[in-house]
């Protein structure tokens, strides 16, 4: 267990970890969970009781006043057993009932004192009423009183001195769990911005697509009633599959492939025999987990730079591959003019897909644009590897933005 998580189990009372654990911020009442405050002081006034008891022992053995382990035991029971017992209690529901505020500052010492003089009159009284079975001082055959004016002289200054410790564990404590909270709350809401932006991007993409696929059903309507139906039942297709998928921001990279075949039957009735795709992945990288819209944006873009551009035919491919730990993606379209994107901007497509990768991975999310030879133009996307089924990303992570810009 982590020295944080224990903190949490020690100081933070079950409703607040009730609350987090449904994922709700923690409110401005918050505090620490007192009983486990003072169980754990329990603890420390068990070591406070084993040394006194050996130190009483061996300083009146000294003094030439020996007496058995049994009475310096029963000595330092009574000792601190009043403030592990009695005060110690007393005192954390003081600071509970009055935290260390500005507001408070012209309560809180007076009333301190108060409880200083009433936790030391309050010792002074039980060690006096115990007097002849506890007591190493010989006073037994004083008035009551007067052994309580002789206790109250002999215990103020150490009382004082254990009531302000106590008292300052307590602030402490209470500071620390404060601390704690608002730094949740502000990674809380670090995440919950980072999960809107995120969905933001994803709603952003999902209507340009689909505007791009109507665009292209209309212009065969006229020209190819046939194939803007079969078109258009591909669509279909195409969007129940971005609905099942829409609610999660990752999909392995096999369900993307699925999507991305769904959407090139769509531009291969578009383009018929002048569109030419090759899709080449290594079988390692198949269960790769990567945003989900990765490929299909990428592709619409070699085909709108590529294909789309001349009367003849193109082709595009698509390579991944795993290298070191991670995944590489090449989009590669065989007529592309770097210039021409260059003058026009990354465009909604490939400007989504790189801060979308920049939010969920960091640093390690990269996208680069290039030109090759033969007039050759590809996209590369490179991302942390991670295999399995897709999970909920690591949000106090994603929170964190990289501002390196990505070289292109």
């Amino acid at each position: 267990m982590a020295i944080w998580e224990y903190s949490d189990y020690l100081f933070c009372d079950s409703e607040s970890k009730n609350r987090r654990m449904r994922d709700e911020p923690y409110s401005r009442g918050d505090g620490p969970n007192w009983v486990r405050v003072w169980a754990s002081l329990l603890i420390l006034w068990a070591i406070f009781l084993v040394l006194g008891t050996w130190f009483n022992y061996h300083f009146l053995f000294v003094r030439g006043r020996p007496i058995s382990w049994a009475a310096s035991l029963r000595m330092n029971a009574l000792a601190y057993g009043i403030w592990a017992l009695v005060l110690t209690p007393a005192i954390l529901c003081l600071c509970a009932k009055l935290p260390l505020t500005r507001r408070n500052w012209f309560r809180l010492v007076p009333t301190h004192l108060l409880a200083i003089l009433g936790a030391t009159g309050a010792d002074v009284f039980i060690k006096t009423l115990l007097h002849e079975d506890f007591s190493p001082l010989n006073i037994a055959y004083l008035p009551f009183f007067q052994r309580f004016q002789e206790y109250f002289l002999h215990e103020t200054e150490p009382d004082i001195q254990i009531y302000l410790m106590v008292a300052i564990i307590g602030y402490v404590v209470a500071y620390y769990v404060d601390l704690r909270c608002q730094e949740w709350r502000a990674a809380k809401l670090q995440t919950d911005l980072a999960r809107a932006e995120l969905q933001m991007l994803k709603m952003q993409l999902q209507p340009h697509f689909l505007f791009n696929t109507l665009h292209s059903v209309t212009a065969l309507v006229d020209t190819d009633p046939t194939a803007a139906k079969k078109m258009i039942c591909s669509l279909g297709d195409l969007l129940r599959m971005s609905l099942a998928s829409e609610d999660s921001p990752e999909v392995t990279l096999r369900q993307e492939l699925k999507f991305l075949d769904r959407y090139l039957d769509i531009q291969r009735v578009r383009f018929q025999d002048r569109l030419v795709t090759e899709i080449r992945v290594e079988h390692d990288a198949l269960e790769a987990r990567i945003p989900y819209l990765l490929l299909q944006p990428l592709v619409e873009n070699a085909i709108k730079h590529g294909v789309a551009t001349r009367p003849g035919s193109g082709k595009v491919e698509v390579r991944v591959c795993r290298q070191s730990n991670d995944v590489c993606i090449f989009v590669v379209n065989d007529s592309g003019e770097l210039h021409g994107v260059e003058r026009d901007g990354l465009g909604i497509g490939l400007e989504n897909v790189r801060n979308r990768l920049r939010m969920l991975y960091g640093f390690r999310g990269q996208l680069s644009i290039k030109e090759l030879s033969g007039g050759r133009f590809q996209v590369e996307v490179r991302l942390p590897f991670q295999p399995g089924a897709p999970e909920e990303p690591n949000l106090a992570a994603i929170s964190v933005v990289v501002q390196e810009e990505i070289s292109i």
